[in-house]
């Protein structure tokens, strides 16, 4: 399944669109070659001020990854509209395996008491 359906997927909780969605951008680094390099975790704005995102509840990680997942598409197909040769996958790929939030998804959060 894709990562678009598995966040958008309704059946699914937050914490489990997040495990599945860090399984397969584990996958993608690997591939990318980048699975070793460390992303540095990144501010968010949201109504309480920028937080970082690994910080944040699964439901509000899960809806800020939809959104970037979105964007990437964009990108992606941006570029290889202006770009002769790129291949599409690969894009995705890449602008995938070094993005912040997907490199930092996962259901696990620092604040067990709030």
């Amino acid at each position: 399944m894709s990562i678009t359906k598995t966040l958008s997927n309704k059946d699914l909780s937050p914490e489990d669109k997040l495990a599945s969605v860090a399984e397969v951008v584990g996958t993608l680094r690997k591939s990318y070659g980048n699975a070793k390099a460390t992303i540095e975790d990144v501010k968010v704005n949201t109504a309480h001020g920028a937080l970082p995102f690994s910080h944040l509840e699964a439901d509000s990680k899960v809806e800020l990854l939809l959104n970037e997942a979105l964007n990437i598409k964009a990108a992606a197909i941006t570029a290889v509209e202006n770009t002769p040769g790129i291949v599409l996958n690969k894009k995705v790929e890449e602008l995938i395996a070094t993005n912040a939030l997907f490199a930092n998804a996962s259901a696990e959060s620092e604040f067990d008491v709030l």
